[in-house]
């Protein structure tokens, strides 16, 4: 009688033993499939940011070269803007983390914000002292707000 009963209590520890194992394994692929998930989407955030940029700054370039701004990259701009705030929105309901979404803020409208600055004139390839010194900062911001995403992304 007392080898029926240690096998099986020894059966049920077994038993018990291997449905925890299983559950902490599922749970740990489902962590990391999240922190996945909120990696890609982060990635897709930087890239938009960084793309819209570029655009932002091409414009800038092409006043400055005396180029007038035409409709179609108007258009692309907009476009670009419109990428950026769909990449913002995937990883705001993507994470739960509120410091990385404060982050992912500070992100898309730092790049956003570069196309509210208001230009003026050009004069000898240059805009006013106000404007240059305005552009820079946001250039730096938005930088600033780059490297700070990529790195808590990447320590989350």
């Amino acid at each position: 009688m007392w080898s029926t009963l240690i096998a099986v209590l020894g059966t049920l520890a077994g038993a018990a033993s291997a449905s925890l194992t299983a559950h902490w394994t599922d749970r740990r692929a489902r962590a990391e499939e999240h922190r996945q998930r909120v990696l890609d989407a982060t990635a897709q955030l930087l890239a938009a940011a960084l793309a819209y940029r570029e655009l932002f700054w091409l414009h800038i370039a092409a006043l400055r070269d005396g180029e007038p701004q035409t409709r179609e990259a108007r258009a692309d701009l907009y476009r670009a803007r419109s990428v950026v705030t769909q990449a913002f929105d995937r990883l705001a309901l993507t994470t739960a983390d509120p410091a990385l979404t404060e982050i992912a803020v500070e992100v898309a409208w730092s790049a956003i914000d570069l196309g509210d600055i208001e230009l003026g004139a050009v004069t000898d390839g240059r805009f006013s002292d106000n404007v240059e010194a305005t552009l820079t900062a946001g250039q730096e911001r938005s930088r600033d707000a780059h490297t700070a995403l990529r790195d808590a992304a990447r320590a989350a």
